[in-house]
């Protein structure tokens, strides 16, 4: 745990009187401390030198919740060869490759580099705990992930994948054959609201459906929540958009719509098209030029959106306790402008 200081209480207030959003919090938000370690940095200490499994016991002492699901459903080491955990972990932490991503991750995230990230992740925390107040927060952790996650979360911890968040101009993203689409936007700029969103979508999975709408709209409640959690991030961070795809959205909005509509994509339950239309692409095919991936996400938050506005005494929590993603279409009376 961390004590903040007053110059970071000071810094919560300005952002505060400086946002006239909707949801504001009220004179008895608390500012609540976060658990916040380095599991990276741990790593890199211990590829420094000869790795043994007494080491390794020790790091998960140190680390009792992440330990195994780092090892198991994060880098699943019992899923490679006839060696135990603790051994793979061990050929892992030796492995030049692996050695040289730690290395790289300790220059470009050196310790106490993280500290204006960390602030404003604990004030969208806080803020989530101040309208949720029967939600549990997790405790944050950072780690490598060899490119494979960007976050990670179980019951209690949000991790970050600080090796996915070293720039777009990083030369190992191509090399190991990651699209430019998805590694444009693995910069330091996006890791908050990636980071909320991760640990707000595992807080309220499982009420997705299974039609196009259905993922439309929770993805939406997502978005619109992150949105209201984190007024201080610029809006198209949130959508995991550069700015001139969000432009792009707000510009063929009619259009993307429609689009819906005609197709009679709505209530779909093909996979291949909930992927189409969710899922990270480099463009939608049958769109206009220049369209971004995961439309159909800016398209359910538009609809969250026009559904809050009309309906101004429906809290932050009573939204996401809506099942019915056709009632939020219909009560929200969404209809792009011409």
């Amino acid at each position: 745990m961390r004590v903040y200081s007053i110059i970071v209480f000071i810094l919560f207030l300005i952002l505060v009187s400086c946002n006239d959003h909707k949801w504001e919090v009220g004179e008895d938000f608390q500012l609540l401390e976060i658990d916040f370690k380095r599991f990276d940095q741990s790593l890199v200490k211990l590829s420094e030198g000869e790795v043994s499994e007494e080491e390794l016991n020790q790091l998960e002492k140190e680390f009792p919740n992440l330990y195994p699901l780092y090892v198991k459903a994060i880098m699943r080491f019992d899923e490679i060869g006839p060696k135990s955990n603790k051994e793979t972990f061990i050929d892992f932490l030796k492995d030049k490759n692996i050695k040289d991503l730690l290395d790289t991750v300790s220059i470009v995230y050196p310790m106490g580099s993280l500290e204006k990230e960390i602030e404003i992740l604990n004030l969208g925390l806080s803020r989530f705990h101040y309208f949720f107040p029967q939600n549990q927060l997790p405790r944050i952790r950072t780690m490598i992930s060899a490119f494979t996650y960007s976050t990670a979360t179980d019951d209690s911890l949000l991790v970050i994948g600080l090796d996915n968040y070293l720039g777009n101009d990083f030369s190992l993203y191509p090399q190991v054959g990651i699209p430019k689409y998805l590694f444009q936007k693995f910069s330091k700029e996006y890791m908050v609201s990636d980071a909320l969103k991760a640990w707000l979508t595992s807080e309220f999975e499982g009420s997705e459906g299974s039609k196009l709408l259905d993922q439309m709209i929770f993805n939406g409640k997502i978005l619109y929540l992150t949105k209201s959690l984190l007024p201080e991030v610029p809006t198209h961070l949130i959508f995991n958009y550069k700015e001139e795809e969000l432009l792009w959205c707000e510009k063929n909005e009619k259009e993307i719509w429609a689009h819906f509509i005609d197709m009679e994509l709505l209530f779909s339950d093909k996979n291949f098209q909930i992927r189409k239309y969710m899922g990270d692409a480099p463009f939608i095919p049958g769109f206009p030029e220049g369209s971004p991936g995961r439309v159909g996400q800016w398209v359910g938050y538009q609809i969250v959106n026009a559904f809050m506005e009309k309906h101004s005494k429906v809290s932050l929590e009573q939204l996401m306790q809506i099942e019915n993603s056709n009632k939020i279409l219909q009560d929200s009376r969404y209809k792009p402008k011409l």
